[in-house]
C-alpha cells in the first residue's frame, strides 16, 4: 500500500548549527516565517528500500529559501523500522489512511547567520510523525491523491542545551514510482545515512510548514553565600 508522505522533522525537529561557528544556542521559542518568525520553511524527503514499500524509512529535511536548500537548518537520518499504527478509514476505497511512525536518532544543525536562536548542532530523540493520506477511486483503483503530516521531536545540542520540542506540519508533493524526486528536494539518505544509490531512489517528498521550536539552556548556579565566598577567596 503506497504512502504519500514527507517527513517534517520538523521536525521536524529539525535543525543543527554549523560546527565551525562557536555561538551558543539561545533559549526561547521560535516560529517559521508563515507564523511571523524567522525560521525558514523547509522541504523533506523520506527514503525507503522499495519503489513503493519497505523499511527502514529514513528522513532528511532542510530549510528552503525559495531557491536553495539547507542554508539555515538541516535534519539528517532519523530512522523508522515500522509503523506504530495504521488505521484504514476508507469505505469502498474512498477515505483516509492514518499512519503513525516513530523515528529514532538522527542529527540536527542550525547554521550560523546571526539568527535569534544562535546556532549549534546536536542529536534527536524520538520523532513522532502522523500522516493522513486521502484516497479516492480512479479507474476502479483506490488511489492516494493528497497527504498531510504532523510531526514533533526533541533533542540535545552538543554542549548541553535542549531542543525541548519542535513541531511542524507538512504537505506531500510526490512519491515514487509515480514521480521522480526533483533536485529541489533533499537527497534521499539510505539506511547507512549515506546518499541512496542511483538504483534505489525510492520514497516520498514534500514541504515543511508551520514550524515552532523551543530551546532551553541550564543556567549555571552561582555561589551566593558570604561563607562560600570567604572560602573561595581565603
Amino acid at each position: 500500500m503506497k504512502k504519500l508522505q514527507t517527513s517534517v522533522f520538523a521536525v521536524l525537529a529539525m535543525f543543527v548549527c554549523a560546527l565551525s561557528a562557536l555561538a551558543a544556542p539561545v533559549a526561547g521559542t521560535y516560529n517559521s516565517t508563515d507564523l511571523g518568525g524567522q525560521l525558514m520553511l523547509g522541504r523533506g524527503s523520506t527514503w525507503r528500500p522499495g519503489v513503493n514499500s519497505g523499511f527502514p524509512h529514513v528522513a532528511h529535511a532542510q530549510s528552503w529559501s525559495g531557491s536553495a536548500l539547507g542554508t539555515q537548518w538541516e535534519v539528517s537520518c532519523p530512522s523508522a523500522a515500522s509503523y506504530v499504527s495504521l488505521v484504514d478509514n476508507r469505505v469502498g476505497g474512498v477515505g483516509t489512511i492514518v499512519y503513525t511512525t516513530n523515528y529514532t536518532g538522527g542529527t540536527f544543525i542550525f547554521f550560523a547567520g546571526g539568527w535569534p536562536w544562535g546556532d549549534g548542532s546536536g542529536t534527536l530523540n524520538t520523532t513522532t510523525e502522523i500522516t493522513t493520506v486521502q484516497y479516492i477511486m480512479i479507474a476502479g483503483n483506490s488511489t492516494p491523491v493528497a497527504s498531510r503530516v504532523n510531526s514533533n521531536t526533541s533533542g540535545v545540542f552538543n554542549g548541553g542545551c535542549a531542543l525541548t520540542f519542535a513541531i511542524a506540519n507538512g504537505t506531500g508533493a510526490g512519491e515514487t514510482p509515480t514521480f521522480s524526486k526533483p533536485a529541489t528536494y533533499p537527497m534521499f539518505l539510505d539506511g547507512t545515512c549515506g546518499s541512496a544509490s542511483p538504483s534505489a531512489q525510492f520514497g516520498a517528498w514534500g514541504d515543511v510548514t508551520q514550524i515552532t521550536m523551543r530551546i532551553d539552556c541550564v543556567t549555571e548556579t552561582k555561589t551566593s553565600t558570604w561563607g562560600a565566598l570567604k572560602t573561595i577567596y581565603r
